[in-house]
Protein backbone atom coordinates (compact mmCIF):
# COMPACT_ATOMS: atom_id res chain seq x y z
CA UNK A 1 0.00 0.00 0.00
CA UNK A 2 1.42 3.42 -0.98
CA UNK A 3 2.37 5.98 1.69
CA UNK A 4 -0.27 8.42 0.44
CA UNK A 5 -3.01 5.81 0.72
CA UNK A 6 -1.92 4.90 4.26
CA UNK A 7 -1.82 8.58 5.23
CA UNK A 8 -5.29 9.17 3.77
CA UNK A 9 -6.74 6.25 5.74
CA UNK A 10 -5.03 7.32 8.97
CA UNK A 11 -6.30 10.89 8.65
CA UNK A 12 -9.82 9.69 7.88
CA UNK A 13 -9.89 7.31 10.86
CA UNK A 14 -8.50 9.94 13.24
CA UNK A 15 -11.01 12.49 11.99
CA UNK A 16 -13.77 9.94 12.61
CA UNK A 17 -12.52 8.96 16.09
CA UNK A 18 -9.79 11.04 17.82
CA UNK A 19 -9.64 8.48 20.67
CA UNK A 20 -8.86 5.56 18.34
CA UNK A 21 -6.09 3.28 19.58
CA UNK A 22 -3.10 2.43 17.42
CA UNK A 23 -4.17 -1.20 17.50
CA UNK A 24 -7.61 -0.31 16.15
CA UNK A 25 -6.04 2.11 13.66
CA UNK A 26 -3.82 -0.72 12.39
CA UNK A 27 -6.87 -2.97 11.94
CA UNK A 28 -8.79 -0.28 10.02
CA UNK A 29 -5.86 0.66 7.77
CA UNK A 30 -4.69 -2.93 7.29
CA UNK A 31 -1.05 -2.65 8.34
CA UNK A 32 0.92 -3.60 11.47
CA UNK A 33 0.86 -1.57 14.70
CA UNK A 34 4.58 -0.86 14.24
CA UNK A 35 3.94 0.61 10.79
CA UNK A 36 1.01 2.64 12.15
CA UNK A 37 3.29 4.05 14.86
CA UNK A 38 5.85 5.07 12.21
CA UNK A 39 3.21 6.70 9.98
CA UNK A 40 1.55 8.53 12.89
CA UNK A 41 4.96 9.94 13.98
CA UNK A 42 5.55 10.99 10.38
CA UNK A 43 2.17 12.78 10.30
CA UNK A 44 3.01 14.53 13.59
CA UNK A 45 6.40 15.64 12.19
CA UNK A 46 4.69 16.98 9.06
CA UNK A 47 2.23 18.94 11.22
CA UNK A 48 -0.84 16.98 10.09
CA UNK A 49 -1.71 15.53 13.51
CA UNK A 50 -1.39 16.76 17.10
CA UNK A 51 -1.24 14.38 20.05
CA UNK A 52 -2.75 14.99 23.45
CA UNK A 53 -2.04 12.75 26.45
CA UNK A 54 -5.14 10.95 27.71
CA UNK A 55 -5.62 8.78 30.81
CA UNK A 56 -4.27 5.23 30.97
CA UNK A 57 -1.24 5.82 28.72
CA UNK A 58 -3.43 6.67 25.72
CA UNK A 59 -3.39 9.55 23.29
CA UNK A 60 -6.05 11.61 21.61
CA UNK A 61 -5.24 12.53 18.01
CA UNK A 62 -6.35 15.77 16.42
CA UNK A 63 -6.07 16.83 12.81
CA UNK A 64 -4.43 20.21 12.39
CA UNK A 65 -5.70 22.62 9.72
CA UNK A 66 -2.90 21.26 7.51
CA UNK A 67 -4.12 17.75 8.36
CA UNK A 68 -7.66 18.59 7.24
CA UNK A 69 -6.31 20.11 4.01
CA UNK A 70 -4.12 17.06 3.34
CA UNK A 71 -7.02 14.67 4.04
CA UNK A 72 -9.19 16.59 1.57
CA UNK A 73 -6.44 16.60 -1.06
CA UNK A 74 -5.67 12.89 -0.67
CA UNK A 75 -9.38 11.97 -0.74
CA UNK A 76 -9.91 13.97 -3.93
CA UNK A 77 -6.87 12.28 -5.50
CA UNK A 78 -8.15 8.85 -4.41
CA UNK A 79 -11.60 9.48 -5.89
CA UNK A 80 -10.08 10.79 -9.12
CA UNK A 81 -7.97 7.63 -9.43
CA UNK A 82 -11.09 5.52 -8.82
CA UNK A 83 -13.02 7.35 -11.54
CA UNK A 84 -10.07 6.91 -13.91
CA UNK A 85 -9.97 3.15 -13.24
CA UNK A 86 -13.74 2.97 -13.79
CA UNK A 87 -13.47 4.91 -17.07
CA UNK A 88 -10.56 2.82 -18.38
CA UNK A 89 -12.21 -0.39 -17.21
CA UNK A 90 -15.45 0.45 -18.99
CA UNK A 91 -13.59 1.28 -22.21
CA UNK A 92 -11.44 -1.88 -22.00
CA UNK A 93 -14.39 -4.20 -21.32
CA UNK A 94 -16.33 -2.54 -24.14
CA UNK A 95 -13.38 -3.26 -26.49
CA UNK A 96 -13.26 -6.91 -25.37
CA UNK A 97 -17.00 -7.53 -25.75
CA UNK A 98 -16.95 -5.81 -29.15
CA UNK A 99 -14.10 -8.15 -30.14
CA UNK A 100 -16.12 -11.16 -28.97
CA UNK A 101 -19.06 -9.93 -31.02
CA UNK A 102 -16.96 -9.46 -34.16
CA UNK A 103 -15.33 -12.90 -33.72
CA UNK A 104 -18.72 -14.55 -33.28
CA UNK A 105 -17.93 -15.70 -29.72
CA UNK A 106 -21.31 -15.80 -28.04
CA UNK A 107 -20.80 -17.68 -24.74
CA UNK A 108 -18.48 -15.86 -22.34
CA UNK A 109 -17.23 -16.73 -18.86
CA UNK A 110 -15.95 -14.03 -16.51
CA UNK A 111 -12.86 -14.99 -14.50
CA UNK A 112 -12.95 -13.63 -10.92
CA UNK A 113 -15.79 -12.52 -8.66
CA UNK A 114 -14.65 -8.98 -7.80
CA UNK A 115 -15.86 -5.39 -8.10
CA UNK A 116 -14.61 -5.53 -11.67
CA UNK A 117 -17.12 -8.32 -12.37
CA UNK A 118 -19.90 -5.80 -11.70
CA UNK A 119 -18.34 -3.43 -14.22
CA UNK A 120 -17.90 -6.17 -16.85
CA UNK A 121 -21.52 -7.31 -16.40
CA UNK A 122 -22.72 -3.73 -16.75
CA UNK A 123 -20.83 -3.34 -20.03
CA UNK A 124 -21.90 -6.80 -21.27
CA UNK A 125 -25.54 -5.80 -20.69
CA UNK A 126 -25.23 -3.37 -23.61
CA UNK A 127 -24.74 -6.29 -26.02
CA UNK A 128 -27.29 -8.86 -27.14
CA UNK A 129 -24.31 -11.05 -28.06
CA UNK A 130 -22.01 -12.19 -26.54
CA UNK A 131 -23.76 -13.46 -23.43
CA UNK A 132 -22.06 -13.95 -20.08
CA UNK A 133 -23.05 -17.47 -19.03
CA UNK A 134 -20.91 -17.97 -15.91
CA UNK A 135 -18.49 -16.47 -13.42
CA UNK A 136 -15.45 -18.56 -12.47
CA UNK A 137 -14.12 -18.03 -8.95
CA UNK A 138 -12.54 -20.39 -6.41
CA UNK A 139 -13.08 -18.13 -3.39
CA UNK A 140 -16.37 -16.33 -3.98
CA UNK A 141 -18.57 -15.15 -1.14
CA UNK A 142 -21.57 -14.67 -3.43
CA UNK A 143 -24.13 -17.41 -3.97
CA UNK A 144 -25.35 -15.63 -7.08
CA UNK A 145 -24.44 -12.55 -9.12
CA UNK A 146 -26.98 -11.03 -11.50
CA UNK A 147 -28.68 -14.38 -11.97
CA UNK A 148 -25.38 -16.15 -12.70
CA UNK A 149 -24.14 -18.59 -10.07
CA UNK A 150 -20.41 -18.07 -9.53
CA UNK A 151 -18.77 -21.37 -10.37
CA UNK A 152 -16.37 -22.81 -7.82
CA UNK A 153 -13.58 -24.18 -9.99
CA UNK A 154 -13.18 -24.87 -13.66
CA UNK A 155 -14.45 -28.47 -13.43
CA UNK A 156 -17.83 -27.18 -12.26
CA UNK A 157 -17.85 -24.72 -15.15
CA UNK A 158 -17.57 -27.51 -17.69
CA UNK A 159 -20.67 -29.14 -16.19
CA UNK A 160 -22.65 -25.95 -15.57
CA UNK A 161 -21.81 -24.03 -18.75
CA UNK A 162 -20.15 -26.13 -21.45
CA UNK A 163 -19.00 -24.74 -24.78
CA UNK A 164 -17.48 -21.48 -23.56
CA UNK A 165 -16.17 -19.41 -26.46
CA UNK A 166 -13.95 -17.04 -24.47
CA UNK A 167 -12.99 -16.01 -20.94
CA UNK A 168 -12.82 -12.36 -19.85
CA UNK A 169 -10.67 -11.51 -16.81
CA UNK A 170 -12.14 -9.52 -13.89
CA UNK A 171 -9.34 -9.96 -11.35
CA UNK A 172 -5.76 -8.86 -10.85
CA UNK A 173 -3.53 -11.76 -11.87
CA UNK A 174 -0.67 -11.29 -9.41
CA UNK A 175 -1.78 -13.75 -6.70
CA UNK A 176 -1.15 -17.48 -6.92
CA UNK A 177 -4.61 -18.02 -5.37
CA UNK A 178 -6.30 -16.59 -8.44
CA UNK A 179 -7.25 -18.53 -11.53
CA UNK A 180 -4.64 -18.18 -14.26
CA UNK A 181 -4.79 -18.26 -18.04
CA UNK A 182 -3.15 -21.70 -18.34
CA UNK A 183 -5.69 -23.26 -15.99
CA UNK A 184 -8.70 -21.77 -17.78
CA UNK A 185 -7.51 -22.38 -21.32
CA UNK A 186 -6.35 -25.94 -20.59
CA UNK A 187 -9.39 -27.04 -18.61
CA UNK A 188 -11.90 -25.45 -20.99
CA UNK A 189 -10.03 -26.34 -24.16
CA UNK A 190 -9.77 -22.68 -25.15
CA UNK A 191 -7.14 -21.27 -27.45
CA UNK A 192 -4.98 -18.88 -25.34
CA UNK A 193 -6.05 -16.04 -27.64
CA UNK A 194 -9.53 -16.40 -26.16
CA UNK A 195 -8.36 -15.63 -22.61
CA UNK A 196 -9.01 -11.90 -22.71
CA UNK A 197 -7.33 -9.55 -20.23
CA UNK A 198 -8.36 -5.87 -20.27
CA UNK A 199 -5.43 -3.51 -20.79
CA UNK A 200 -5.77 -1.76 -17.42
CA UNK A 201 -5.13 -5.11 -15.64
CA UNK A 202 -1.89 -5.87 -17.50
Amino acid sequence: MAHQEITRKILEEIDRDPAISQKRLAEEVGISVGMINWHVKRCVTKGLIKLQQAPVRRYLYYLTPDGFSEKTRLTASYLQAGFEIFRKGRENYDDLFRRCQSEGWSRIALVGDTELTELALMVAGRYSRPTVVAVIDHYTSHEQRDGLPPVIGVDDLRRAAPDIDAAVVCQYLSSEELIGDDQVTTELGLDPSRFLVPGFLR
